[in-house]
């Protein structure tokens, strides 16, 4: 009795481990990455274009890059949390608009009533840019890129008409420039995830919300009765990568995502920024009640608020160099 086995059993073997080595050969040719945004509606404009620009990526690279989408609110990180969360490469990718608390010197473009245009903002950013992606490298973070929201405006389900009905007004806020500017002007300043405004809206939690028409103000409507149109600033959304994953790409496939990623951002931006007059005019035509800040009301706000821009510099120091060439860029 021999004690090898059959030949068609030694050939099944080798046919199995053939084929072992072909898929293990195949899954290490092709990635799996898991991105995050704090957006929790997939139907907003920002959502549709993430959701366009990873299925892009996926198309453009044959398969070698593949991205999830995990909306805010699905995996368990924190709206202020994502910075740190792409660091740590918990997701490989994220869409970021909280990370101000983490990489201060992107609050430049933030600070209220101080780059009142969109020529103005972007000239800003790209000043700050170089610092800003320095900064993210030095937390294991890939800026790959941004897009920006319409202007960002005061909402409320409490009677909202003029600056002076901020006043005791609990007004949700994304970034401490924010916070500072609610608080100058009687009211108080409250930081929830994206994911979280809904729910601290119906529990009285907050009154209101800093946001966009074409951002969350369409779809909060059922509970925001009041939109004062009084700019506060232009809002940033990054898209970051994992450094190490990052660098474990291919250079071809490097190159094909960040040529998508400047494409579809741009698309992104130009879309939000073209619909939000018309959006705002149907949330009129439904009820809710639009009125625009007069010049007296501008020019108060700003009044009021100006100090803080030098302030803010003075209380970080590696970041007032690059608020001074904004300044001078700017005007301000």
């Amino acid at each position: 009795m021999t004690t090898n086995p059959p030949r068609f059993l030694r050939l099944c073997a080798a046919c199995a481990l053939m084929a072992a080595a072909f898929t293990s050969g195949t899954a290490s040719a092709n990635t799996n990455w898991r991105a995050y945004t704090y957006n929790a509606v997939a139907t907003v404009t920002s959502v549709k274009g993430l959701n366009a620009m990873t299925e892009a990526i996926q198309k453009e690279t044959n398969g070698q890059l593949n991205i999830r989408l995990n909306l805010g609110g699905t995996l368990p990180i924190a709206a202020t949390n994502i910075t740190q969360a792409v660091g740590d490469n918990i997701v490989q990718m994220a869409d970021d608009t909280f990370f101000v608390g983490s990489v201060p010197v992107g609050g430049i473009v933030r600070l209220p009533m101080f780059l009142p245009t969109r020529p103005q903002f972007e000239k800003a950013w790209d000043i700050e840019a170089e610092t800003l992606r320095s900064d993210f490298d030095k937390r294991g973070v890939v800026l790959l890129g941004r897009y920006i929201y319409a202007e960002n405006v005061f909402w409320s389900k409490k009677k909202l008409t003029s600056l002076a009905d901020i006043q005791g007004q609990k007004i949700r806020v994304i970034s401490p420039e924010q916070s500072e500017f609610i608080k100058v002007l009687g009211g108080i300043p409250v930081t929830l995830g994206t994911s979280e405004v809904a729910a601290g809206l119906d529990r009285g939690v907050i009154d209101g919300a800093l946001t966009a028409s074409s951002g969350y103000g369409y779809v909060w409507r059922d509970l925001l009765r009041y939109s004062y149109r009084l700019n506060v600033s232009y809002i940033d959304s990054l898209i970051l990568a994992n450094k190490d994953a990052w660098m474990k790409l291919s250079p071809e496939v490097r190159t094909k995502v960040q040529a998508l990623v400047d494409e579809h951002t741009a698309k992104m931006t130009a879309a939000m920024a073209a619909e939000d007059q018309e959006v705002t005019k149907k949330l009129a035509a439904e009820g809710v009640v639009i009125t625009e800040p007069t010049s007296a009301e501008l020019a108060e706000a700003e009044r009021r608020i100006a100090p803080y821009w030098k302030e803010w510099g003075e209380k970080r120091p590696a970041a007032a160099p690059v608020l001074q060439k904004v300044r001078a860029a700017v005007g301000r």
